[in-house]
């Protein structure tokens, strides 16, 4: 798996499971997350200064997020930097926008809304959508264990997928590697250095 995107999902997953936090403000702060993601995830969007930036004194930020030490550790792992602004106001900034990492981190923040989110209050899925968001929407009323059992399920599942990623590559290489023995005139079989040295052949 990529190291990338561990750490963000590690915070994630101490946001999802901080007990002295209420649901109701966990999902308040993983919405706003959301929405900064959201922005961040739009290749227009994402150029706008104003997208790239939060005033922590904002008072859905401070309301929201500041409570959330992991939530600032998230904001951190997706490429936000403390900074002051003209003013010498603190905010937290991004330079450089990675979009396949912002694509990445909003449906880790949309799953962990879903779980979050009891099911009375969620939008009933359509009959075809296969989305992993749904697939894998946890019944209401779940202990922190269990949530953080399934975040790291999912983990476990990404792991797992690039594992078989890296295998298929290995495979094609020896496929590649096979054909160039077979077909280049030049390539010969010869015998290995630890076979010389052995005498061994």
């Amino acid at each position: 798996m990529m190291p990338l995107f561990e750490s963000p999902g590690k915070n994630l997953e101490e946001l999802i499971t901080q007990s002295s936090a209420s649901d109701g403000q966990k999902l308040d702060c993983l919405k706003l997350l959301k929405v900064v993601i959201k922005n961040l995830a739009d290749p227009v969007k994402s150029k706008d200064a104003k997208y790239r930036q939060l005033k922590v004194e904002n008072e859905k930020v401070r309301a929201k997020i500041v409570p959330f030490p992991s939530a600032l550790a998230y904001l951190k792992a997706i490429g936000f930097a403390e900074a002051e602004d003209e003013s010498s106001a603190k905010v937290f900034r991004i330079e450089e926008v990675n979009h396949t990492l912002m694509t990445a981190s909003l449906q880790e923040v949309t799953n962990a809304i879903e779980m979050l989110t009891p099911q009375s209050d969620a939008p009933k899925p359509k009959a075809n959508v296969s989305s992993s968001v749904l697939r894998t929407a946890p019944p209401a009323k779940l202990s922190e264990k269990q949530k953080a059992r399934i975040l790291l399920e999912e983990k476990a599942k990404r792991e797992k997928e690039e594992n078989r990623r890296q295998r298929a590559k290995n495979v094609a290489l020896l496929k590649q590697d096979k054909h160039v023995r077979k077909h280049d005139e030049n390539w010969k079989s010869g015998v290995s250095a630890a076979m010389a040295k052995t005498g061994n052949s």
